[in-house]
């Protein structure tokens, strides 16, 4: 597992945790930073990790697998964009985020 894919998945589990802790005890994080920020760090990862990390592993992906998992990441993000105005501001980065979520965990 690359160092970009490990990030991704850390930051992602740590983030999940803390939106789990403030359904828990609403105000236990949000008292003390905003979680949300952390999609800064995922995205970033994300991208890397297809970007960079993609063009330095010699495995090929058939172009069908390719396809679906831009078609998925695509509706997924316009999902995420019709259902997510109870984010506010946040609305596009979780809308983009979860587009390239597919692209990142589906890659073999």
């Amino acid at each position: 597992m690359s160092i970009s894919r490990f990030g991704f998945i850390v930051t992602l589990l740590v983030y999940l945790g803390l939106l789990f802790a403030e359904y828990l005890r609403p105000g236990f994080v949000s008292n003390a930073m905003n979680a949300h920020v952390l999609w800064v760090v995922i995205v970033g990862f994300g991208v890397y990790d297809l970007v960079v990390d993609s063009r330095l592993i010699e495995e090929k992906r058939s172009r069908v697998s390719t396809l679906g998992s831009i078609i998925a990441g695509v509706l997924l993000a316009l999902i995420v964009w019709h259902l997510g105005a109870i984010f506010g501001d946040m609305r596009l980065f979780f809308a983009l985020a979860v587009g390239i979520l597919p692209m990142v965990l589906l890659r073999k």
